[in-house]
């Protein structure tokens, strides 16, 4: 068992991010079509799930905690092609983020009772909604309130000073500037995670679809620390949650009692 995190801690999250619905085709895949090299996906089923930063919200209420969510109206979907019986994707059709998604509004912030928020959580998938100023006034407003955890797909994350930022190996590469302080978590896939120049390995586990495992894994890693405070065991928890996710088709988020 995960020391240090009680079974009906509930912490209080002001979570502000990107969103979008992902929408899963499900069908049989049995042969080519005849007017081109592709293959021919014959659909059964279709399935609707909470994308991003409504991802994130889902896998921290999982955990026990009360998110309040501030998110984009502009809708972006992300629709994948599944054959049913492989469980491979054939292919992605992303809509709507060709529109001009209207940034998080920053007089919202002044409206917000921080006495009763443990931390912000910044979901920035980088579709318009956190742009690099409004991410700076959010963290130069919030940073001295509470701890300040983000997510982001920005290669300036500059603007994220004094904050916990979970980037995968992938997006580490290409960061073009960092904040001269910040606690750094960067995600190896199977070989878990690296904190502070340490590499912390993960369970291995049957991967079925790494969607969503990012959300999962800063959710879970939030959740911890608003109860240990402890750096290095939250990334032990949230190597964990992020291998249930993995273990599991489509945006799943894990229970307390998954991980434990």
């Amino acid at each position: 068992m995960s020391k240090g995190i009680p079974l009906q801690h509930q912490s209080n999250i002001l979570l502000i991010g990107d969103s979008c619905t992902d929408i899963y085709d499900y069908g049989t895949c049995d042969r080519i079509s005849p007017e081109a090299p592709v293959p021919i996906l014959k659909v059964n089923r279709t399935e609707s799930l909470p994308g991003m930063a409504l991802n994130v919200k889902k896998c921290l209420e999982a955990l026990g905690n009360t998110v309040e969510l501030h998110t984009n109206k502009e809708k972006i979907v992300k629709n994948r092609f599944v054959c049913e019986k492989t469980k491979q994707h054939i292919l992605r059709v992303d809509r709507g983020e060709t529109k001009n998604v209207k940034p998080f509004p920053l007089s919202r912030l002044k409206k917000i009772n921080f006495e009763t928020i443990d931390a912000v959580v910044l979901s920035d998938y980088n579709k318009g909604y956190l742009t690099h100023s409004v991410c700076k006034q959010i963290v130069s407003f919030c940073r001295t309130k509470c701890p300040i955890f983000v997510d982001s797909k920005k290669r300036n994350i500059a603007c994220f000073e004094g904050c916990f930022i979970k980037v995968n190996q992938q997006e580490y590469r290409q960061i073009e500037k960092f904040p001269d302080k910040c606690e750094m978590i960067v995600t190896l896939g199977a070989e878990g995670a690296m904190y502070s120049h340490k590499v912390y390995p993960t369970t291995q586990t049957e991967v079925f679809d790494v969607c969503g495992a990012g959300d999962t894994f800063l959710s879970a890693f939030a959740s911890h620390y608003l109860v240990s405070f402890n750096e290095e065991k939250a990334v032990r928890f949230a190597n964990k949650a992020a291998s249930v996710a993995v273990s599991k088709f489509g945006n799943y988020s894990p229970k307390l009692e998954e991980i434990l």
